[in-house]
């Protein structure tokens, strides 16, 4: 399975190293269907929009995906939904639009 990250869980930021064991494949670009927000400190990105987001795919196994949803307060803040990638298919998660009214929106490439 693959995993897509565009925030804290990419090289080099805070959460990096949540993603040890994982394969980095690549990075990636989604198609601009998506809106990217600060949530003061790290990015969430909803289904509506007009951006692309810029990050970073990653195979990773059962185990790694457990810890990243406990990270990401899944299923309560985040969700998962699946993209397509040059990689196939990954995981990204979003937030629903309405957690992104009185947030500031961003270009879809953090930070």
């Amino acid at each position: 399975m693959r995993l897509f990250v565009y925030g804290t869980l990419k090289r080099g930021f805070r959460n990096a190293f949540y993603l040890n064991g994982a394969d980095y494949l690549g990075e990636f670009t989604t198609c601009s269907d998506y809106s990217m927000y600060d949530f003061g400190g790290y990015p969430a990105v909803s289904l509506e929009g007009d951006s692309p987001i810029a990050g970073e795919v990653y195979g990773i196994n059962p185990d790694i995906l457990a810890v990243i949803d406990r990270l990401e307060w899944y299923p309560d803040l985040y969700q998962r939904v699946t993209i397509s990638t040059v990689y196939g298919d990954a995981w990204m998660y979003v937030v629903q639009s309405n957690l992104c009214i009185e947030k500031t929106r961003l270009h879809g490439d953090w930070p």
